[in-house]
């Protein structure tokens, strides 16, 4: 199918790629029964104000699955790495409007809510100068504290001023943490996902290796949306075991659950 590109849409596209350093393979791991890739797809089907769902791959393995639980694929360059930047090659080949809102969700996300898609959307249809944002969430200590999770620092109008895997703020006084992480669920203006794609590699995200400081270090706004879900990222064999441990009483799971 390919989408009329004189309407506006509302695309999840859920990137996914075989070759993770830390976890390769990790989008086939199995949780419950199924893969991982099909409980996002899954999770992201039951989100109210979606139009299409496309799994932006680089592995033939991956599209297979995919078209096996009948999802929609798009093959994207092996060479691309930032998860954003998959989906955004994926969207330029269907063709969508430039006005058309992207929600790029995490293909390692086995436990992503799908209010938090619906709160991607609702923030901005409230925000119609809003380009580009990501979902924020409170951090605990040992979240601030692990190198796999991304740390945030927002300004008081709730725009990111930058994003670390080190622990922020540093927290030397003895006083109650009060810190934020990135919940990896990224809305995108399509007019400006066709921007960040052209724009150059920054210093500090090659560094942190996090996609959004490329962003931030243009000198764009880049939106926090608060959610109270928590997220659990599978990147280790260890996160596999706290995701299957997760969804066993997981509500959403029960919607789904073959």
């Amino acid at each position: 199918m390919t989408a009329d590109p004189s309407k506006n849409m509302v695309i999840v596209g859920i990137p996914a790629r075989m070759g993770a350093s830390r976890f390769p393979g990790k989008p086939l791991q199995r949780i419950h029964g199924l893969t991982m890739i099909e409980h996002v797809y899954k999770r992201c089907l039951l989100a109210k104000g979606v139009d299409r769902i496309i799994i932006a791959t680089c592995d033939d393995a991956i599209r297979l699955e995919a078209e096996s639980f009948g999802a929609e694929v798009i093959m994207t360059d092996p060479g691309i790495q930032r998860p954003g930047l998959r989906v955004a090659e994926a969207c330029d080949k269907i063709g969508i409007s430039d006005n058309s809102l992207v929600v790029v969700v995490q293909g390692d996300e086995p436990l992503v809510h799908p209010e938090m898609i619906e709160a991607s959307i609702d923030a901005f249809d409230k925000d119609k100068l809003a380009l580009v944002g990501t979902l924020v969430g409170k951090a605990t200590k040992s979240e601030w504290l692990d190198p796999d999770e991304v740390k945030v620092s927002i300004d008081l109008d709730g725009n990111l001023m930058y994003m670390t895997r080190s622990p922020i703020p540093s927290n030397t006084r003895d006083a109650e943490l009060i810190a934020y992480k990135q919940v990896a669920i990224m809305p995108f203006r399509k007019s400006f996902l066709t921007e960040f794609q052209n724009m150059t590699l920054t210093p500090n995200e090659d560094i942190e290796s996090i996609e959004l400081l490329r962003a931030i270090e243009h000198g764009i706004k880049v939106k926090g949306i608060m959610t109270r879900h928590s997220n659990v990222s599978v990147d280790t064999p260890e996160g596999l075991h706290e995701a299957e441990e997760a969804m066993t009483n997981d509500p959403i799971f029960q919607k789904y659950k073959p």
